[in-house]
């Protein structure tokens, strides 16, 4: 018995020692924790494992740990991270805005309605059409474009380093543990923050949140899949939070923070006795939201690493005879799968040749940017909540999600600006804001009640009804109020004009045909009461005016500019024509004014740009609507602008342009009051007797708000104006 003893152990000692000691090396599992933005300490200490030769066997995120651990298993390394954080503003993918709900039609161009600062929708679903703070289509753009490669995955063991991630199921109230099934899905779920990011639901029709709520550091998931050594990173840091701490919630960043740790800390706690070795990076200085401070936040990683180098040393020494076995593939070493097929869904017909065209190529970093810049087009053309995709064996299958059916709406907007002007001989002060609040509301399937007001130097109350009739063809009627509308004539650098009080009434019909959220083409007749009472400029005086204009008209909108991003391409341009009789002058009258606006260019850092405005009027002299200033704060009846020049993107889609600029103008012509519109001179462009020439110099960001910057034009004269606006 004794010597079969002896041999069984001398048979199992030489079969132990011819095998790999892969058999026998501990399991070791990084756990990272989340932290919004001070989740970027996580990377010190992934660079200090790579220092070494050290990959785990498995990595375990939440939230900011998931979006790290996630892009760590799928190749990118420690370096890799720095430079994806310092070359990437994060902060603009994370913190920003819904983008305003487009209207389900592109405006008139006879329209003074501004609705980009905020859209709020109702209807018997709800209040709000969008089911968070925040737009993550931008970071869901920025996560496919550098896990191109393993989009396709759907086992996350299949990664260069098995990987999991943890989110919370607010449907049925448990922890969901993602291990397969999309990568990204896993990502964008676990740090789907309440409120702030909208949840994920999965197929199974639940919905999942920041799984910090349900576990923020998950050690104890770690040991469950069989982890011999955890080493854990918690940079919410629970105990100094839980025992010291008061967040600062005076401001949106602290109250923000404040509120994750509340939901997040008391899970974390009960887990450290649990792991080998917990690092707590000192980043509770810092909010969840200030990833602009990026350089800081890795520095306190850094820091972390070397107060606990005694860790790293005795976690490489227990490892030390099973790292030549440790193997890490990293993601420029990944095969780069081809996009063999695109499955449109439901997206509109005119773009899918477009999409058709992606079939064939590889789906690297550069395709699924342009594919998902694509898809953002598409969403902001036809008023989509989003637009998005799976990838399962090299086919893109594309998803569009509508918003809500809601029966009501209401806008605001802001355009316009202030600044000072120099005319030659003296300055000026010069203000120019107009706030808009406008909407909607369906009173049957087919009729829908419109409204508005707008506040600039005056006031105009309108309301209508639209009745559409076919699928992009309308009938519209509007009826308003005005009040001081010829008051921007007023303003220093333009005109000398003093009035008393002036008011008026103006009915419109048309009717409208829309296609593809890109043209629209309008027909409209009206008329257009105006009455002015104690009128006066330096040289004339009017103690009564009545002003009745009845009219025909066309409008054309093309818009297929996109103004989004500093680096967008495209083209857009309004032209709207009146022609009609003023009386009681018993005059002919006319309107005409085109805008374009273009911007082109080799690639998103160097842009050609193009901008003019085309105008000639024909309007008794009195009237507001008989001028158009001109970039130097002249006023004109005929008018014809070109400028041409450059733009250069920066980060953060901030910009910089510079051009030369060409004006031709009725300087003169303008102030000649009587009969400017009489006679001979109702020949479009006859009145044109000055041009100017200068140059032009624009800065400032392009944001969900529209473009808000300073202008500066110069001209030969000189003349200066230089305004900071918003548009």
């Amino acid at each position: 018995m004794r010597k079969r003893l002896y041999l069984l152990l001398m048979v199992f000692l030489i079969t132990a020692s011819v095998l790999p000691a892969s058999i026998f090396k501990p399991k070791l599992a990084l756990v990272l924790s989340g932290g919004g933005a001070k989740g970027l300490a996580h990377i010190p200490v992934i660079q200090e494992l790579d220092r070494r030769g050290i990959v785990p066997d498995l990595v375990i995120g939440t939230s900011a740990g998931a979006l790290i651990g996630g892009l760590y298993a799928a190749g990118h390394d420690g370096d890799d991270l720095e430079t994806i954080v310092s070359e990437n503003d994060i902060m603009s993918y994370i913190i920003h805005l819904y983008a305003v709900r487009p209207r389900d039609i592109i405006p008139s161009a006879f329209s003074s309605y501004e609705t980009n600062l905020l859209t709020v929708e109702f209807g018997t679903s709800g209040f709000g059409a969008a089911n968070a703070l925040l737009d993550d289509q931008y970071v869901n753009a920025f996560l496919r474009r550098h896990l191109s490669k393993v989009l396709a995955i759907d086992d996350f063991d299949d990664l260069s380093i098995p990987f999991r991630s943890v989110g919370s199921d607010i449907t049925n109230n448990r922890e969901v543990v993602f291990g397969s099934g999309s990568l990204f899905e896993a990502l964008r779920a676990s740090m789907a923050i309440p409120i702030v990011f909208a949840p994920v639901q999965l197929q199974d029709g639940s919905w999942v949140v920041d799984g910090g709520i349900e576990d923020n550091l998950p050690i104890d998931l770690a040991r469950d899949m069989g982890a011999d050594i955890v080493l854990a990173v918690d940079v919410a840091d629970a105990a100094r939070v839980h025992e010291t701490s008061i967040p600062d919630m005076s401001t949106l960043s602290g109250a923000f923070t404040g509120f994750t740790d509340y939901l997040t800390r008391p899970n974390v706690l009960e887990q450290y006795e649990n792991a080998d070795w917990v690092i707590i990076p000192d980043v509770g200085e810092f909010s969840a939201l200030e990833f602009n401070k990026y350089e800081e936040i890795l520095e306190r990683g850094r820091e972390a690493v070397a107060e606990n180098m005694d860790v790293f040393d005795e976690l490489e020494a227990r490892l030390e005879r099973y790292k030549d076995d440790m193997e890490y593939i990293p993601y420029s070493e990944l095969e780069t799968p081809v996009i063999e097929a695109v499955d449109y869904g439901n997206i509109p017909r005119s773009y899918r040749e477009d999409l058709k065209a992606f079939e064939g190529r590889p789906m690297d970093y550069a395709t699924i940017a342009e594919f998902e810049d694509f898809l953002d087009e598409i969403r902001i053309h036809e008023g989509l909540k989003s637009v998005t995709y799976d990838v399962v064996d090299g086919i893109i299958s594309v998803e569009t999600e509508a918003y809500p059916s809601m029966s009501g709406n209401i806008s605001l907007g802001l355009a316009g600006g202030l600044g000072i002007r120099f005319d030659g001989t003296k300055g000026f002060f010069v203000y120019d804001p107009e706030f808009t609040l406008s909407g909607s509301l369906a009173l049957t399937r087919s009729l829908v009640l419109d409204y508005g007001i707008v506040v600039d130097e005056g006031i105009m109350i309108e309301g209508g009804l639209s009745v559409p009739f076919m699928q992009s063809l309308f009938l519209y009627g509007n009826i308003g109020v005005k009040y001081g509308q010829l008051s921007y004539l007023s303003i220093p650098g333009t005109r000398d004009y003093n009035f008393g009080n002036d008011a008026g009434v103006f009915l419109k019909l048309g009717l409208a045909y829309v296609y593809r959220d890109a043209l629209r083409l309008d027909v409209i007749g009206g008329a257009d009461y105006t009455y002015i009472s104690g009128l006066s400029t330096s040289s004339l005086a009017l103690s009564r005016s009545h002003d009745i204009y009845p009219y025909g008209g066309i409008g054309l909108v093309y818009d297929e500019y996109m103004g989004t991003k500093a680096s967008d391409d495209g083209f857009e341009m309004s032209l709207a024509l009146t022609i009609g009789g003023d009386f009681p002058s018993n005059a002919f009258s006319y309107s005409f004014d085109f805008d374009a606006y273009g911007a082109f260019g080799p690639n998103d850092n160097l842009k050609f740009i193009i901008e003019s405005e085309i105008a000639t009027i024909r309007r008794p002299w009195d009237l507001a609507a008989a001028y158009k200033a001109t970039k130097t704060g002249l006023i004109t009846a005929d008018y014809v602008y070109v400028m041409g020049g450059i733009r250069l993107p920066l980060p953060a889609s901030t910009y910089i342009d510079a051009g030369i600029y060409f004006e031709a103008l009725d300087k003169d012509g303008a102030r000649e009051s009587g009969s400017v519109w009489r006679g001979r001179e109702l020949i479009p462009f006859s009145q044109i007797d000055s041009i100017e020439l200068g140059g032009y110099l624009s800065g400032g960001i392009i944001t969900t708000f529209g473009r808000i910057g300073g202008e500066l034009f110069i001209s030969m004269h000189p003349r200066v104006s230089f305004m900071v606006s918003i548009e």
